[in-house]
């Protein structure tokens, strides 16, 4: 874009190459939160927008991608999740409604009155057909990824395969099942990491000793629960697994917060 030509050349193009980007920017997928318009928006300067997609339906997504490529051709992300999803658990529910009930009460909320809130459903099948229909330049996903053949169908059609880890274990696994780039999160992420082969918070690192110890394909980001103004730090380095300053790792960057007080944010 002509506004683009007058910022200072980044330094290391590697992820801006490999996503066709102009700007090292990804804006954060947030389920709920984000929007066709903000995916939009961000996409048009020449960053990568991100649509969160484990709360739509396929004919939702559908609906989505048409949006995002009417009078657009630039690149732009779905994100999904792929954790395994667990059967509802009866007790739990009605010991969580016995709990909450009395602050219910005290606000006047009959709690057998509100609804079941919608599921975080993992990518599947169905939702691959749709991919595979709307060919989006990136694909992210959310604990681990998916079945390996969902994987091998979507890169067949060229599409770039990002996932986000927490640990340097859950980015070689990543890797050796052929994601193109890895979101590495440090422990400042909070409680919404994308933990799937780690348990033990105990074990975490934060962003600066992740960075440094992810590389190859890899891109490191951390985003503060506490801040307002999270940023997320992606990296990348000639080999996969070697030790290097972090400060030279880093390709881009992930606003998450400023996002979601955008004017197209749907928060």
């Amino acid at each position: 874009m002509r506004d683009n030509l007058n910022v200072q050349a980044w330094p290391d193009r590697r992820l801006l190459d490999l996503l066709k980007l102009e700007i090292p920017i990804v804006q954060a997928p947030m389920a709920g939160s984000d929007s066709v318009a903000l995916a939009r928006t961000v996409s048009s300067t020449g960053a990568l927008g991100s649509l969160a997609c484990p709360l739509l339906s396929p004919d939702q997504v559908r609906e989505a991608v048409r949006a995002l490529r009417q009078g657009m051709t630039r690149p732009f992300n779905l994100n999904f999740f792929c954790h395994t999803m667990e059967a509802p658990d009866a007790a739990a529910i009605q010991k969580w409604r016995r709990f909450l009930g009395p602050h219910y009460d005290r606000l006047g909320i009959d709690i057998e009155s509100v609804g079941e809130s919608r599921l975080r459903l993992p990518f599947n099948d169905d939702m691959c057909t749709v991919v595979e229909e709307s060919r989006p330049e990136v694909v992210s996903f959310h604990f681990g990824l998916p079945n390996p053949d969902l994987i091998e169908r979507l890169k067949r059609h060229g599409i770039k395969i990002l996932s986000s880890a927490t640990s340097v274990r859950e980015a070689k696994w990543l890797v050796s099942r052929g994601c193109d780039a890895i979101i590495a999160q440090g422990f400042e992420a909070g409680g919404h990491r994308g933990m799937f082969l780690e348990t033990n918070i105990a074990t975490q690192l934060g962003l600066f000793a992740l960075a440094t110890s992810s590389s190859g394909r890899s891109f490191c980001s951390s985003h503060s629960g506490r801040r307002h103004c999270r940023r997320e730090r992606h990296c990348c380095g000639p080999r996969p697994w070697r030790i290097r300053g972090a400060v030279g790792h880093c390709v881009s960057v992930l606003p998450r917060s400023q996002c979601i007080s955008s004017v197209s944010s749907s928060a």
